[in-house]
């Protein structure tokens, strides 16, 4: 996830609200079809290979994610495309030398798929109040990845020497996950906020306000 602080307050600016999809948009058309299957299906339900299929064939050759591309300021930036009861589909823009906590999931599934450029996982165990360092792969464009929290902790970054750009999607949505200390394994709570929604900015917003206008 993301070391954001996001600031609070109460109103919204119209355009963090729920939008219309574009017709011109294939990422857009990429969230009409993550909602046919994900929408209303248990998640032990969830056809995982059909969803890591769709977000390949859009991560292998699309670009419409660039007209929702923010980078952050100081962190990697979190890019909100699409929000629904089931799931949440976020873009994430990362420079050179940036990473995410090691956090875990809360519980919920997770797919990243890499747009551009390269990026790092690298899995960790947390046992009896240690951390233990697990595998570290590569993606490239077109790479997709897949985790939940039986599978292992993670943390992303680029691969040395570059950014890159990734979509992540959560279902369901994530608002609140643990964020673990690398030196001491202490675990500690973490409200996600967003840099961005569809394009416009929001780091001031609440995020709380921003889910509340989407989902209703």
């Amino acid at each position: 996830m993301t070391d954001l602080d996001p600031k609070t307050s109460g109103d919204i600016h119209p355009n963090l609200t729920r939008p219309e999809r574009s017709e011109d948009c294939s990422l857009d058309r990429l969230t009409v079809a993550l909602e046919e299957e994900l929408e209303g299906v248990p998640v032990a339900e969830v056809d995982g290979a059909r969803v890591a299929t769709l977000l390949h064939q859009y991560a292998a050759g699309e670009r419409t994610w660039e007209r929702y591309a923010m980078e952050g300021q100081g962190s990697y930036s979190r890019n909100l495309v699409w929000r629904s009861r089931d799931f949440e589909l976020l873009l994430l823009c990362w420079k050179e030398g940036q990473a995410s906590s090691i956090h875990d999931h809360a519980a919920q599934n997770c797919w990243m798929a890499v747009l551009d450029g390269a990026l790092e996982e690298e899995h960790f165990s947390h046992r009896d109040g240690t951390l233990r360092r697990g595998r570290v792969k590569s993606y490239e464009a077109g790479g997709v990845a897949f985790i939940r929290d039986d599978i292992a902790l993670h943390q992303i970054r680029p691969a040395a020497g570059g950014g890159g750009v990734s979509l992540h999607l959560y279902a369901r949505p994530i608002d609140e996950c643990l964020a673990f200390c690398p030196e001491s394994g202490d675990p500690t709570k973490i409200h996600v906020g967003y840099t961005s929604v569809r394009g416009a900015a929001c780091a001031q917003a609440d995020p709380v306000a921003i889910r509340r206008a989407w989902t209703g």
